[in-house]
């Protein structure tokens, strides 16, 4: 992303042209960890999410993190990249979620999703979630004993899930949303989708995280 001509058509291999004037406070503003979003089409203005259900890229998990879960198992490594922002991987197709640190992983535990969708198949779609600053004084729906975050919400779907509703399809180790919970500060990214993230390209022993 840089400042540069916009000739109003596509003109580079991959570059994100920017005004220079908003460039330069673009930059002034962000900083290390921050999330950018792109897009194929007109994104909705963000918007305050209460409470998304989630506190959820990357690099490849070792061979010992890619062990099928059982029901509510998890594996919890954060000594593996101990600083550096989070951003947390719900796949509906992996049944799981992915938690990274600075672009490490550092934990995963398996997921169960309630309900089915349109198509008949327990899918969750494609959402961004941001933190921000402050809690909104409610419960936690998934990390019992705590107050739900403030979270930011950017939906690249036309008709966006409800938060709420997303949160209440979700079923997963409450220790591990525990843990995920003392991780957390403003700025962790959740994305759900319903791709994989972890795929085994040739064979049972061969193991690698791809993010679409």
């Amino acid at each position: 992303m840089h400042s540069g001509q916009l000739p109003g058509y596509a003109a580079s291999h991959g570059c994100i042209r920017l005004p220079y004037d908003f460039s330069q406070l673009l930059f002034a503003t962000t900083a290390k960890g921050g999330t950018v979003v792109v897009g194929d089409g007109r994104t909705p203005t963000p918007h305050l999410a209460s409470n998304p259900g989630l506190m959820l890229a990357p690099k490849d998990f070792t061979p010992a993190m890619l062990h099928p879960l059982a029901r509510y198992e998890y594996d919890w490594q954060p000594e593996r990249s101990p600083q550096g922002p989070i951003t947390i991987v719900v796949s509906s197709a992996d049944r799981a979620i992915y938690v990274y640190r600075n672009g490490n992983p550092i934990g995963r535990a398996a997921l169960e999703i309630n309900g089915s969708g349109l198509s008949g198949r327990e899918r969750l779609g494609s959402h961004i979630f941001t933190l921000l600053e402050g809690s909104t004084g409610r419960p936690s729906q998934l990390a019992p004993g705590r107050e739900a975050g403030r979270w930011m919400r950017v939906d690249s779907e036309s008709r966006p899930i409800d938060a709420e509703q997303l949160a209440s399809r979700l079923r997963f180790n409450p220790e591990f949303a525990q843990k995920v919970a003392d991780e957390i500060k403003p700025g962790t990214t959740v994305v759900v989708t319903d791709q994989p993230v972890v795929r085994k390209p040739k064979s049972d022993s061969t193991y690698f995280a791809a993010a679409d």
